[in-house]
This record gives C-alpha cells, structure tokens and sequence, in this order.
C-alpha cells in the first residue's frame, strides 16, 4: 500500500510540473501577444502546445472542438460580399489548446517560422510594422519569463527557502580544498592546508554565497586552470581566511572543490518507509541497531558533540578502539558502542590512461568485494551477485583491487565479462553484462569486510606482493598471533603491534593454492616495517564512515527583511541565474563541463519532483529557474529561437533589407537540425540516468 501512494504522488508531482510548464510556456507567447497587440500587428493564433486543436475559442463564435479557421475565412468572405452586416465583428485570434502541450507559439500576420519567406501586404501585418516594433515582439516573451522570475524569486524570499548552509562539513582527501594553504596563513598562524569541517564560506570571486548550492554552482562554473578567491571565517580567528583555490574535475566531468555541506548531530527522521528501512539498516550496520530517528548524538567517548565533524576528534586516532555514543531522544538517554573503519590509504594507478583509485594499506590492496544490493535497483544483483561476493576473477583480472576490477569492467562496455566470485568459500562462475557505460550495477563494499589481498599494481610483478611475498587471492588469518577477520583488523593489529614498538610483525595467511588433502595451504612470515611507514600507519585516521550519512544537513533560510530587500534579493538571484546560464554554454565550449552532465526535458521533469518533495516554496524556486533557463536558451542566436530572428532584426535595421529568403531558409533548417539533435541527445542521456545504463 505504501508503494502504490509512493507512486500515486509521484505521478501527482509529475502532473504538477508538467502543468508549471504549460505556464511557463503561456507565460512566454503571451508576452508576444501582448507586444503583437500593443503594436497592432494581427495576430491569427494564441496556442499552447503543437499538432491538431483539441479545443478552441474566437470572440464572436466561441468554443470549438477543432479550429475554427476555416470558419472565420468563410466569414471574411461573406463579409467582403455583403453578404453579412457590415458592422458584424468576429476576433482575428483564435485561442488554442492543441495536442501536445510541450510548448506554443503565436502566429501573426505576415509571420511564420516555417515559411520565412511569407509576407503579406496588409497593414496590420508583422512585415509591414516598423523593425523597432518587430524587436519588441520578439524580445517580448523572454522579458515576460524573466520578468517572472523575478515575481517567483522575490515571493520565495519573502515566504523563506530553507537550504542547505554555506557551511563545509567535510573535505574530500586530496581534493583542491584539501591540499590548499590560506594565503594568509603565515600572518593567522595557521599550519595546516585546506578547508575545515565548520569554516564558513563568506565570499567566492567577491559574491557572497547564499546557499552551499552556490559553492557547488560557482567551482562547476569557474574558468579552467584558474583559482577561485575564497574567503572563510574559521572559528577561533578574529580575521578571514584566505585561500585560492583551483578547483578540480570530479568523477562526474564538473569541477569541484572537493567539500560537501555541514551537518547537525540530529539523525533525520524520513517519513517514506522506504527511507526509514534504509536508515535503520545503516544504524543496524553500525551496531547502533534500537537508535530510534530523530535522536540527536550528544556524545562520543564521553567528549560532547554538536557537529557531526566532531566525531573525528575522539576516535580519529584511537587504533580501532570501541567507540561509546550517547544518544537523547523524548528526553530519554540512548547508549551505544560501536567499531570504527580505518581511513585506508588512496592509491592511484594509470591504467588505459585513466587514472584509478583503490584503498591500501602499507601497499596492500584488498581485494575487490560486492557491497549492499537491492534487488531491483541494482542490475548485478539479477545477475546473479549477492553483497560480501569476493572477486576471484573478473574478465583478465585475477583478485583485482578497485582500481583493475572498475577499468576491467569499463573495457567491456556494452558487452558482458566472465566473472568468478568466492561465497561462503565457494567459487561461482558469472556471465556479466556490462552497460555502454561500463557498469554492471552493484555497489562497492569499501569497508572490506575481508582479508583476501589482491594483485599487485605493477604488471612487471604479476603474481606476488612486493611487500609481503604473499601471493595474490592469499586470505590473511592472523597478524602477530590474533585472529583477523577483515581490513580493519588488519590495521589495528598492526597499529597495536608498532605501538609496542615492533617493526617486525608475523603474517599468517591461507594461500589460494590446495595441498594432497585438498586443505589450503597456510604461510606465516614476517612483516617488515619501514620507520616511514610505521610514522605513516601511527597517523592512519578511524572513522564512522556510513553514520555521517544519517545526519540532517544544516541548514539556513533565505528571508528578505522587508518587501524592498526581497525585490533587491529576487532582482540579483535573477541576475546571477542568468548569467550562470550563460557560463555554462562557455564551460561547454572550453571543455570543463561535459555535455552529459545537462539536462533535457525528462531530467528537468524528474529534477522537479524531486523538490516538489520539499514544498511549495522550492517548487516556486525551482519554477523561477525554468523561467530564466528558458528565457536564455530562446534567445541565444540560433535560426528558428526568438533570438535567432532578433538576428536577422539587427541585420536588416544595419543593412536596410531583410536577410534573403534562400539564407532564411537555410538557417532556419539548420537550426531545426540543431534543436532536434540536442533535444535527442538530452533526452538519451536523462533516460540513461534514470535507468542507471
């Protein structure tokens, strides 16, 4: 039952976003009809949407089930032979509503996108107006959009969004925001590069972020190879940090500092099942199962919290030691204990001249592992995978690491791998098929909940470990004597080893060979740990990787102070929209945005249910943004858009005639060659991430 209301408001908030942009679409041709009006040019058709009328409307005849066209020149005709009173009026303009509603247009006198070359000698004709007159048509429904937008921002201001803050709540390891000294650092007496959890981001570029949204926006949109002035206020200093910071490319092809938003130490409290089930199947996997949503984590290790950034403070170098967390929820006080992850190493390989990632320690790579699936979301798991499948073999890979096991798979896109994975100790031969985007959907277990150590990264030494002389698919059983079930084990025996001061530990280890009696083989041999290595391992960090997930983002409210400061605070967001609009076509054209990453109509559609889901504030918002987004793309100068016959406006009023009909005829075929093409391409790719291929 909860599924299908799930799918009933779904389909409710498509409904809802299709019907904003029936609006949005009437909101534009009527700004041309106005200005046609005001000019006095004709105008034959007002129409929402594109083919045959569904249902009509002219003054003077009224509703219709088809167009009334044929009618009213029926009509003209009778009139112009007397054969109805002279003084008898019916409307020019017929009202339409046609059969798909995807967009609109206004067809006047003497005008026609179709057939650039059609004039008509009537004086109240498009053609026959002076051009001034003409621009102010075209320009006319795109000053209508943006002009809304404006209204849409400035009653969500007045109203308060609430969004996420511009506040950093964690920093990912080696990013640009990471890796970054204050410029002055020296003069505030900071040691350390990078971003903190807590700073607050006060100005990027001289603009003052509103929302972290606007930190995400302004590193996707700065020029390549350039850094961004940022400026923070850090707890703890009287005067700003300032950085320059360059951002990067991300996974995604965008641009990015590497930060992700603040949170608050309140666990959320979803309210879809589907959200709950998945929240508490995060708490159960911490050990932390019985903490009910909504309690606030007061507590680690007896060390108050406020931040969720707090947590590495008490456990960060705490060599795997169970953690105590004290919950509060209705007054009551909740205690939990837990293990914390240690933070592995980010080893990088080049491999088909992609550089790829994988988690090491001390140069031992574990071996890549199926994490969580969910039937029916992830692809692999129909395919056979189940979460904890170890990979033995995967394509030419044997017991590859993250970084081989994801290039392997990417090699055979839109194919299928030969893949064998070890369950309960047994091997299970796979057939995998792998999407066009080189994915066969299943998602990682970056924990490594186990001790099998994969191939090594170098291809001159196949089939032993430099390191450890163990050979690759070796499942480590003990180090120093204690029993090891997973990587975490690993590195806090390790950890405790050096801490006795010891360079020199044992490994005992089941080789993937088997002896006569079909027993695996077991080696025990010593680990021998450099000084810089054993600084290295001391400082390994220990985290609760997957509770993060679980906490509210902090948040703020944009609020004007007034209806002054909330028409200032609509006129700017307008403005920074439009010109953000813009600088994505730039970013395109300079390479540092992928066209993937754009959004067709299917993706702008699901985009707005998803905030739909947030209220009706954010639907204005999101509506004010369709707006402009719309305004901007009709008027780039492209045939066939408004701003492609403002184009040919400017050339006839600089050169005193009109473009020639044969270059009309091209361009306008060019341009309709150009907006099929990128719609297909748009809309291919929101299909494709909606469907995950």
């Amino acid at each position: 039952m909860d599924q299908l209301l799930a799918i009933v408001f779904k389909l409710g908030d498509i409904a809802l976003i299709l019907i904003g942009f029936g609006l949005v679409v009437f909101i534009h041709e009527l700004g041309h009809f106005l200005a046609a009006k005001w000019a006095g040019v004709r105008v034959l058709a007002f129409s929402i949407g594109f083919g045959p009328a569904l249902v009509t409307y002219r003054k003077g005849l009224g509703f219709r089930r088809n167009s009334s066209e044929e009618e009213y020149k029926r009509w003209l005709v009778l009139k112009a032979d007397g054969a109805v009173a002279p003084d008898s009026d019916l409307s020019p303009t017929e009202y339409r509503l046609n059969a798909l509603p995807l967009g609109g247009y206004v067809k006047m006198l003497g005008q026609d996108d179709a057939d650039p070359g059609y004039r008509s000698s009537e004086p109240d004709s498009y053609n026959m107006v002076p051009i001034w007159k003409r621009m102010v048509i075209i320009s006319a429904g795109v000053t209508m959009n943006v002009a809304t937008a404006v209204v849409l921002y400035i009653a969500v201001f007045m109203a308060g969004l609430k969004t996420e803050a511009p506040v950093v709540g964690d920093v990912a390891e080696g990013a640009p925001a990471a890796i970054t000294m204050p410029v002055n650092a020296e003069q505030l007496g900071i040691e350390e590069p990078g971003l903190q959890p807590g700073d607050k981001i006060v100005s990027i570029d001289g603009r003052e972020p509103m929302s972290f949204n606007d930190i995400q926006l302004a590193s996707a949109m700065a020029r390549p190879d350039t850094p961004m002035l940022i400026k923070v206020r850090r707890e703890g200093y009287a005067d700003d940090l300032d950085f320059e910071i360059t951002p990067a490319k991300s996974q995604m092809g965008l641009l990015t500092l590497g930060v992700i938003p603040s949170q608050t130490n309140r666990i959320l409290e979803p309210k879809r099942r589907q959200e709950v089930a998945a929240a508490n199947s995060i708490l159960e996997r911490e050990g932390l199962a019985g903490v009910p949503l909504g309690s606030a984590l007061v507590s680690i290790n007896g060390t108050p919290v406020s931040h969720p950034s707090d947590f590495t403070r008490p456990i960060s170098h705490g060599m795997g030691a169970s953690v105590d967390l004290v919950f509060e929820h209705d007054g009551k006080t909740i205690e939990r204990s837990t293990h914390p992850w240690p933070v592995l190493d980010r080893e990088s390989v080049v491999i088909a001249s992609q550089t790829r990632y994988a988690p090491s320690l001390l140069g031992i790579s574990p071996v890549m592992c199926v994490g969580e699936l969910t039937p029916g979301v992830h692809k692999g798991y129909d395919q056979g995978l189940r979460e904890g499948d170890i990979f033995a073999h995967l394509g030419a890979a044997s017991f590859p690491n993250v970084a081989r096991g994801t290039a392997e798979v990417a090699a055979h896109a839109g194919t299928t791998i030969d893949a064998t994975v070890i369950r309960d100790g047994q091997r299970i031969d796979l057939t995998l098929k792998v999407s066009r985007k080189g994915q066969v959907g299943f998602t990682i277990d970056w924990r490594n909940e186990h001790t099998y150590i994969a191939q090594s990264y170098s291809d001159d030494d196949p089939l032993s470990l430099t390191t450890t002389g163990l050979r690759p698919g070796s499942r480590v059983t003990h180090i120093d004597g204690k029993a090891v079930e997973s990587f975490s084990d690993i590195a806090r025996q390790l950890q405790l080893a050096l801490a006795k001061g010891r360079l020199e530990v044992p490994i005992t280890a089941e080789l993937p060979i088997k002896n006569e009696e079909g027993a695996p083989i077991e080696r025990t041999l010593v680990l021998a740990i450099s000084p810089e290595q054993a600084d290295h391992l001391a400082q390994m960090e220990w985290t609760l990787p997957d509770l993060a997930l679980l906490f509210e983002t902090e948040m703020t409210t944009l609020k004007a102070d007034g209806p002054l400061a909330a028409i200032a605070m609509g006129v700017h967001e307008t403005d920074r929209v439009m010109r953000t609009t813009y600088v994505t076509f730039l970013r395109l054209f300079q390479g540092t945005i992928s066209p993937t990453n754009l959004n067709g109509p299917v993706g702008i559609v699901h985009t707005g249910t998803i905030l739909a889901e947030r209220g009706f504030i954010w639907l204005l918002f999101f509506f004010a943004l369709v707006n402009i987004n719309l305004a901007v793309v009709n008027f780039l100068p492209i045939p066939i858009t408004d701003g492609g016959h403002m184009l040919f406006l400017l050339w006839e009023q600089v050169t005193g005639k009109p473009v020639s009909i044969a270059v009309q005829n091209a361009a306008t075929l060019a341009g309709l060659v150009l907006i099929v093409a990128v719609f297909l391409f748009v809309t291919y790719n929101d299909i494709s991430r909606l469907l995950g291929s």
